[in-house]
């Protein structure tokens, strides 16, 4: 490699750094790429915590089934800012619990397990049931009384759809990306 000698009044200097202009160059370089970089890192973000929220909500609700099928029990899965009591809300994002509701009141008693515990979601996560399912109930056949439930997953990012998780009577879950129409999920339950 050649190296670049200079002189200054009579003395020569080695060449070793940037000048300024090289130096604004790159810096400018780095502040457009970001700039361009940074509402994708944004989108990919939200997406992540969305997906986590979803595999999260269903590998619970999947391990309650299996538990009221495997111990021919009751479990009841439902939303807990706690983590030891049903709060009775529509709201899951603060945590949720999944328990055996041994005496059939669906609520927890101190002396009734806890099966599975999930603590609050990424805050820019909401979570949120169908009305009429305040908590999702299954029995020892697996399946869930009531009508479907609708679990829908929303973050905070506007360009981001919801997605839902809904579960039918048989117990089994299924994700829903779009509306029967083709529509992105709309992120309210209302």
């Amino acid at each position: 490699m050649e190296e670049f000698i200079m002189t200054y009044h009579g003395r020569s200097r080695h060449s070793h750094g940037f000048s300024l202009i090289e130096t604004i160059t790159v810096i400018a370089v780095l502040v457009i790429t970001t700039g361009i970089a940074l509402p994708g890192y944004d989108y990919l973000l939200g997406r992540n915590y969305q997906t986590t929220s979803i595999n999260q909500f269903s590998t619970t609700q999947a391990q309650a089934r299996y538990h009221a099928v495997n111990h021919l029990s009751r479990v009841v899965l439902c939303p807990s800012s706690n983590l030891r009591d049903c709060t009775g809300g529509f709201e899951w994002h603060t945590g949720y619990i999944a328990f055996v509701d041994d005496n059939m009141d669906k609520q927890r008693n101190t002396d009734e397990e806890i099966i599975s515990v999930v603590e609050k979601a990424h805050g820019s996560v909401s979570i949120k049931t169908s009305s009429g399912r305040r908590k999702i109930i299954f029995r020892p056949s697996g399946s869930s009384p009531g009508s479907n439930a609708t679990v829908l997953f929303c973050t905070n990012r506007d360009s981001l759809p919801g997605k839902a998780l809904i579960l039918s009577n048989t117990g089994r879950a299924r994700l829903a990306k779009k509306l029967a129409g083709g529509k992105n999920i709309p992120c309210s339950l209302d």
